[in-house]
This record gives structure tokens, C-alpha cells and sequence, in this order.
């Protein structure tokens, strides 16, 4: 047993002894091994140069947009609405039909205003007892239809006109018109001349007075006559419906009952400015406008008007922006924002904004300097939503790091990429 004993015990000094040696094997190894360099990476930056240019600065005023024309259309005498010729949203031309009134009423007062020629035409004749006072009222009663024909073709010829710069009409309707108004005004003319030879050769009292009657009561049957021309409601303007307030059968005037017309080829947007603005802008200046509805969309508007006087309301200068709308793209009520000139600085030192990086208050540009990181501190004025002005120990043609600038360490060395 004890033979046993020292035979494990041997073992075991003989297993501790290897295990010694295996591990002065693996220290001297290791101690013989050279330290690993560490390689630092060398990160890549794109970089832009200071330049020297000019930073424009604007101020953005807000609005709703309005038709530069609108136009409420009254009749100019009342009456009963007859028909109405249109609908809202109808396009109309310039002398187009938008209602009529009644004219049943008016109808009986040229019949009875007609009667009174036909009775003072009677006295006339009574108050002569020669051939040469009926040769007189023969020439009165000829201009007198003369007259009326000459009105009539005459507010058709100007009808045709309105319609002929509205393009409404040819050119062929517009010369038969005028043909006809050119022949009718000449036969009043030689009518008109030979009743006042034929006046001048006349005396007696009796005589001059009923030919004032008789002129009296044609003057009547002219007044009717323009009443019902009256009673039919034309568009004065060419444009767009945009309201009707009036429906057949309600009694309609000239305060009451009403077509609006708006004009869609130019829309107008009003904005109030202060007085520091005035001496940066002017009548005929074309500015940016932005429409929320039509973000893609380059607008420009011209300034139309600027107000004299400051409102009453909030001491602003009121300007009025005219923005062309013949394409039909843009639509009454749109909110739009006009921009105009604020201020101008011209041969400054500028870069991108996303090269300046603000840290604790101090604004730094991360410039690249024979490919190492040149961390500068600079003033910053003047600036856009792409350009700031800059001052400080910065030139010209710099390299100035675009991104990345909050990785990077002054001092640090960097590739430059394109």
C-alpha cells in the first residue's frame, strides 16, 4: 500500500512539471510576438469652395386671391323678371343676354305714346290753312321716323361693335351694320334740313305750338322705346358667371336683382405692406407668388397698384398684385403667398448653409487644409434659405466640408471626393 501511495504521488509531480514547462513555452512565444500597429481610417469628405456673390432676402405676404373684374349687373329700370338667359359657372361674351323684364306695361305706353304723335300730328294739321303747313308736318312726321329708325339701327350698330372687339361677330356683320347706320344717318340728315328750310318760311304762333306738342309726344314714344330696350339686361364684360340673384318672376330694379360677372383671365392679390417696404418696390415690379394649390407651378405677378395713404384700419400700405390667369389654371380663393424684395448685399463671402454648424453659440466652418480638418470660427450675416454671408479668418476658394462635420475632429485627417 504505501509502495502505491509514493508510485501516484510521483505521477503527480511529474504531470505538474510538464504543465510548468508548457507554460513557459506559450509566455516566451507571446513575448517574442511585436506589438500590432494600429491604422487610423482615413474618412472621405465632400467639400465645396467660398465664393464671393450676392444674397437676396425676400418677405413672403399672404393672401386670398380675388378676379381682378367683377362686375354686379342691375337693371337700369324695374320691372318683372321675364327669363333668365344663364346659369352660374356660364362663360359669357361682351352684350350677351343675362335676363329680361316684362315688358307687357311698357308695350301699352308706346301705344299710347304713339297715340299722342298721332294727336298732335292732328293739331298741327288743324292750326294750318295752307298747303305749305301740311307740306310742314309731312317733313316734321318724316324726321320723326326717321329718327326712330336712326335710334334703332344706330343701337344696333354699337351692339355689333361691342360684339365685333369682343370677336363675338365677323367683320362682314360689322360693315352691313355700319352701311345701314351710314344710309339711315344721311336721310336724317337731308330730312332734318329740309324741315328746318321749311321752318324758317313759317310764322304763325298757332303753328310753333303744335309742333312743340308733336315734338313733345315723340320725345314720349323715344323714352319708351328706351325703356324696352332697356328691359333686356346685357353682360357688359366678358367673364364668368359668379353669381345670380335673380329668378323669373321677382320683381327686379336697380338695387335689387342682380347677375355677377368676374373676370378669370387676371386674378388680383391684395396685401398690406409697411412703409419700409414702399421704397423697395413699384408699380410694374414682377414678383414671385406661391399658390398652396399649385406648389409645382412658377408664378409671377406684376404690381398693379400701391395705395397712396396708409388703411385705416392697421397704418399698412395696401398693394394690389395683377396675376395673369389666361390658361384658366388658377382659381378665385386660393390662398397665395407674394414674395417681395427685402434686402440685397452685393460681393460678400458666402457658402452653403449646411456647411456652418453652430457649437456652444459659436458658428464653425470645418475647412479641409493640406488633408487635414481646419476647424474656423466665423461671423455670419446676411442669409437666404441657401446662402450665408461670412467674415472672420475665412477667403476665397476655401474648401469648406458639406456633411459629416459633427464625426470629424480638428486635426483629423480626411480625403476630399467629388
Amino acid at each position: 500500500m504505501k509502495f502505491k501511495g509514493l508510485k501516484k504521488n510521483k505521477k503527480l509531480l511529474i504531470g505538474g512539471v510538464v504543465l510548468a514547462i508548457i507554460v513557459i513555452i506559450v509566455i516566451s512565444i507571446f513575448a517574442k510576438k511585436k506589438p500590432v500597429e494600429v491604422v487610423q481610417e482615413v474618412k472621405n469628405v465632400k467639400t465645396e469652395k467660398i465664393t464671393t456673390g450676392t444674397i437676396s432676402t425676400s418677405v413672403e405676404y399672404a393672401s386670398n386671391l380675388k378676379p381682378a373684374k367683377e362686375v354686379v349687373v342691375l337693371p337700369k329700370a324695374g320691372g318683372r323678371v321675364a327669363t333668365v338667359d344663364v346659369k352660374v359657372g356660364d362663360k359669357v361674351s361682351v352684350g350677351q343676354t343675362l335676363f329680361t323684364l316684362d315688358t307687357t306695361d311698357y308695350a301699352a305706353q308706346l301705344e299710347q305714346a304713339e297715340a299722342g304723335v298721332s294727336v298732335a300730328s292732328s293739331n298741327l294739321e288743324r292750326t294750318s290753312d295752307s298747303g305749305f303747313t301740311q307740306q310742314l308736318l309731312q317733313a316734321e312726321q318724316l324726321v320723326g321716323k326717321l329718327q326712330i329708325q336712326y335710334n334703332s339701327v344706330k343701337d344696333s350698330y354699337d351692339r355689333t361693335q361691342t360684339l365685333y372687339s369682343a370677336q363675338a361677330v365677323a367683320k362682314k356683320d360689322l360693315d352691313d351694320a355700319k352701311a345701314q347706320y351710314d344710309a339711315i344717318a344721311i336721310d336724317l340728315k337731308n330730312a332734318q334740313d329740309s324741315l328746318e328750310l321749311l321752318k324758317s318760311k313759317s310764322g304763325p304762333q298757332a303753328t310753333k305750338a303744335a309742333e312743340a306738342q308733336l315734338e313733345q309726344a315723340q320725345a314720349g314714344v323715344s323714352a319708351v322705346q328706351n325703356q324696352i330696350s332697356n328691359a333686356t339686361v346685357t353682360a357688359p364684360i366678358a367673364g364668368v358667371v359668379s353669381e345670380k340673384a335673380v329668378e323669373v318672376g321677382q320683381l327686379a330694379s336697380a338695387q335689387s336683382g342682380s347677375v355677377t360677372l368676374i373676370d378669370y383671365n387676371s386674378l388680383s392679390a391684395e396685401i398690406n405692406v409697411p412703409d419700409k417696404m414702399l421704397e423697395k418696390i413699384k408699380v410694374g415690379l414682377s414678383v414671385p407668388v406661391t399658390i398652396n394649390a399649385l406648389p409645382d407651378s412658377k408664378i409671377v405677378g406684376v404690381i398693379d397698384n400701391i395705395s397712396p395713404n396708409t388703411s385705416s384700419k392697421n397704418n399698412f400700405y395696401i398693394v394690389k398684385v395683377k396675376i395673369d390667369n389666361t390658361n384658366n389654371n388658377i382659381q378665385a380663393g386660393m390662398f397665395a403667398k407674394i414674395s417681395l424684395p427685402a434686402e440685397k448685399k452685393d460681393n460678400i463671402l458666402m457658402v452653403t448653409n449646411e456647411t456652418i454648424k453652430m457649437e456652444n453659440g459659436v458658428n464653425y466652418l470645418y475647412t479641409v487644409e493640406n488633408g487635414l480638418v481646419k476647424k474656423i470660427s466665423v461671423e455670419t450675416g446676411i442669409s437666404n434659405e441657401k446662402f450665408t454671408e461670412v467674415t472672420g479668418k475665412v477667403q476665397e476658394g476655401i474648401d469648406v466640408i458639406t456633411e459629416g462635420q459633427n464625426l470629424l475632429s480638428d486635426g483629423e485627417k480626411v480625403n476630399i471626393v467629388q
